[in-house]
């Protein structure tokens, strides 16, 4: 009961946004650390590399995220305030995967210089 009721809540659904935020924050500094200076053929999204080869290193990585992140918080925003309940959980699926891909960065990154 207690799960719906916070899966409901435009509360949470905000907490989740910011988490989200916060995540692709420290997944654009984790690719930049792992991506500079000009290592682009480590970015394994065929998109994302191409940006960055195309507005390089840190400037493409700040438009890609303030782009992708502009028209997701826009969508977040129009589909809580409709079904929160299925948001914060695709929501809370993102975080998840992005929580892994930030950490996965880092180690990949701690590899690199470990030597």
């Amino acid at each position: 009961m207690f799960i719906r009721v916070m899966f409901n809540s435009p509360v949470f659904s905000l907490v989740l946004t910011a988490s989200f935020i916060v995540l692709n924050i420290l997944d654009g500094h984790s690719t930049y650390l792992v991506l500079k200076p000009h290592h682009y053929h480590r970015e394994k999204n065929p998109i994302a590399r191409w940006i960055f080869k195309k507005l390089k290193l840190p400037q493409g990585i700040i438009i890609f995220k303030t782009i992708l992140l502009s028209v997701i918080i826009i969508a977040i925003a129009y589909y809580a305030a409709w079904d929160p309940f299925t948001i914060n959980i695709a929501m809370m699926i993102a975080n998840l995967l992005f929580l892994l891909v930030v950490g996965h960065n880092y180690r990949i990154f701690r590899r690199m210089h470990k030597y």
